[in-house]
């Protein structure tokens, strides 16, 4: 069973004349914040709602924000997704993230510009958030989905997605908005709260380039604080810092799970990776999304999202990249020997946590 998310108090409380949230009566749980209906007909997100918001993200490296999108909106972008999904399934460059075993694949969504809804990709309260945690004009530099596909029967290992030397502060969020209501019984991501700064690096690493977790402190770490599937709404953005640990777990049900990921860094990071979005949505864009443009490139013509490859660099080095091809997945290991190992290791009980 998935375990509830747990919501902060909606009355404030105040200690020593200041509003602070009450962040030990949550334990290790994630946490929930739910935006009033108030909150997301106006755009405009309360001061107190930021601060529970930067107060759990520190903490956790991890929180969810609920009723932050429309229904309606969401069920129309999870249905246009299964119905590529058969498509995208039978493409050359189609690659099983960690084996065919977890039917997890990443998917890009449709990208022509009816499709580019601003409460998907620059929404108005997660973007008031991002500011307080990366500084002005965060800037979007990925823009992809993760479909657990029915019938999974494998795990991922537990990793971090980042495997270089990474800042010590946030520096870079996964928004990951799911597209229908989420737990274990769907393929949920298990995520291990708290570990975005618990463990040194590369120290935490199993094998450097991987960015899987070493099985010591895998155990070590639940100890404390337990992986968690939680239930997550439709329509709720979850906030994971890319250093946390965290797993796709198999999708035993008969639908797709869906979620977006879609990844801001700081302005200052100066991540070298960029967006590809249709010259057509540019206006749009500028004027709805009112984000930072430097991580978009603009396209004449219609993209189709089906045939863009999966391409990730996390890195400040626009060298260290990573693509997706026929052959698998090219980083720079491949790029120098022809040797294509990316994420082709064996998932078993020493890449993930098992009771003692």
């Amino acid at each position: 069973m998935s375990p509830e998310i747990k919501q902060p108090s909606a009355v404030p409380r105040y200690w020593d004349g200041a509003l602070v949230p009450e962040t030990e009566e949550h334990g290790s749980s994630p946490v929930a914040i739910r935006l009033s209906d108030e909150e997301r007909s106006s755009g405009q997100t309360r001061p107190d709602t930021i601060q529970q918001a930067l107060t759990y993200y520190h903490r956790d490296g991890f929180f969810v924000l609920e009723n932050a999108i429309d229904d309606e909106l969401v069920d129309k972008l999870y249905n246009r997704m299964v119905e590529d999904n058969e498509t995208y399934l039978s493409k050359p460059h189609m690659t099983w993230n960690q084996g065919a075993k977890t039917k997890n694949v990443s998917q890009i969504p449709p990208l022509r510009p009816e499709w580019l809804h601003k409460d998907f990709y620059a929404n108005p309260h997660a973007l008031r958030i991002l500011e307080n945690l990366l500084g002005p004009q965060p800037e979007l530099r990925f823009l992809n989905a993760n479909v657990a596909c029915p019938g999974g029967t494998g795990r991922q290992a537990v990793h971090t997605d980042v495997n270089h030397r990474f800042p010590s502060i946030p520096f870079g969020v996964v928004l990951n908005t799911y597209l229908q209501d989420s737990s274990a019984d769907n393929g949920v991501t298990e995520v291990w709260c708290g570990t975005h700064n618990a463990y040194p690096h590369p120290e935490q690493l199993k094998q450097k380039e991987s960015g899987w977790i070493r099985k010591d402190l895998i155990q070590d770490r639940a100890k404390t604080s337990a992986p968690s599937q939680p239930h997550i709404r439709k329509g709720s953005i979850c906030f994971r810092d890319l250093r946390l640990w965290h797993a796709g777990m198999p999708n035993p049900s008969s639908r797709h799970r869906i979620m977006l990921a879609i990844d801001y860094f700081a302005a200052w990071y100066m991540c070298p990776m960029t967006i590809s979005l249709p010259l057509s949505a540019k206006e749009m864009v500028e004027k709805e999304w009112k984000i930072s443009t430097k991580g978009i490139e603009w396209v004449d013509g219609e993209i189709d999202s089906l045939e863009v490859p999966f391409f990730l660099n996390m890195t400040q080095d626009p060298g260290r990249y990573l693509i997706q091809t026929e052959k698998g997945f090219e980083d720079w290991r491949a790029r120098e020997t022809g040797k294509y190992v990316f994420d082709r290791g064996t998932v078993d009980e020493e890449c993930y946590w098992t009771p003692e």
